[in-house]
């Protein structure tokens, strides 16, 4: 087929076009999910699901562990990264709303340098006993943490975290004198619990969940909005007259802020379909987390929500910012 000067310089635009168009990494250059935490983690777990969907749906993404301080590293490699969308960021929504509150300083600002690219999903945090407690309920472990207050102790993940002051949070508003008592990670917390030598541990639901199920501690309460069909007859905190106490965690995509927007667009659009597919869904859904979308719009407006909220709440517990 012969091609005329015109149509010939019509391929010579379209190309210089495609060159300099923000998906043209996409042909030749995978996109890097960076993740601050460990193979097999909740944050790494949720990354590799949705990339798994994005496979699907126009991109292709590899994930990165760069763990280190609680998943700051990862953020702080995202800003270093050029804005051209080929490096992401998993991350718990917390590392971006309430970072900022509890540490003095951060090398970064959520609210000026990121731009939010897609939601996975949610989970939801629980307040469990040992096995053993004499507590079957929340209203008998408070009374029993009122009565004696060796029984006031809970332990969470470490402090400054969200399940500090949700702890924080229901000792306020219960009026019972609840003792914080911080670990180096949920799993020595969880185990302590189950040995009774804990009273009540606080952290996320995917960890307790498997622990409830087998008999070996008992979910007390959640902090979810509504209850779980996965835990017939535990109920949340708020349906128990603790309505500040609706606390979820979400993972979510993030892009450094002056990403080209119709790239952002595509990427949302892309993770969206994923998570909303059968395959990936359900895949969530098993390990316990609540798919759950959104427009980055929207994302961006929960990443500012939620960072005023935890503005007050860190404020009102009188916490003091550690160094980062």
């Amino acid at each position: 087929m012969n091609t005329t000067r015109r149509q010939f310089a019509g391929l010579l635009g379209a190309s210089a076009l495609a060159a300099h168009s923000p998906f043209a990494f996409a042909q030749d250059k995978t996109i890097r999910v960076l993740v601050g935490f460990a193979a097999g983690g909740a944050a790494d777990t949720v990354a590799r699901a949705v990339a798994e969907g994005v496979r699907g749906h126009g991109f292709n993404m590899l994930v990165d562990n760069k763990g280190g301080a609680g998943g700051r590293l990862a953020t702080e490699a995202l800003i270093s990264a050029p804005a051209d969308g080929a490096t992401l960021l998993m991350t718990p929504m917390g590392n971006l709303t309430l970072f900022p509150h509890v540490f003095k300083t951060l090398s970064y600002d959520p609210l000026k340098q990121f731009v939010g690219v897609g939601k996975a999903c949610s989970m939801s945090f629980a307040l469990a006993v040992g096995a053993n407690s004499p507590a079957k309920t929340l209203k008998e472990f408070l009374d029993l943490a009122r009565k004696d207050n060796s029984m006031a102790a809970y332990g969470t993940p470490g402090a400054g975290t969200a399940m500090h002051f949700i702890g924080q949070l229901l000792g306020k508003a219960s009026k019972v004198p609840l003792a914080h008592v911080p670990y180096r990670g949920g799993s020595a917390a969880v185990t302590d619990a189950i040995g009774g030598v804990l009273p009540c541990v606080i952290t996320t639901l995917p960890n307790l969940l498997p622990l409830h199920q087998s008999g070996k501690l008992r979910i007390l309460a959640i902090s979810d909005e509504v209850p779980l069909s996965a835990l017939p007859g535990v109920p949340t905190l708020k349906s128990l007259g603790y309505s500040d106490l609706v606390i979820t965690e979400t993972f979510a995509l993030f892009a450094r802020a002056g990403t080209p927007t119709p790239l952002v667009a595509q990427l949302n659009k892309s993770v969206t379909e994923a998570v909303q597919s059968d395959k990936i869904a359900s895949l969530l859904r098993k390990l316990e987390y609540q798919p759950q979308t959104a427009t980055t719009e929207a994302l961006d407006k929960q990443l500012r929500d939620e960072h005023a909220r935890w503005s007050q709440i860190v404020k009102a517990s009188g916490y003091a910012p550690e160094d980062s």
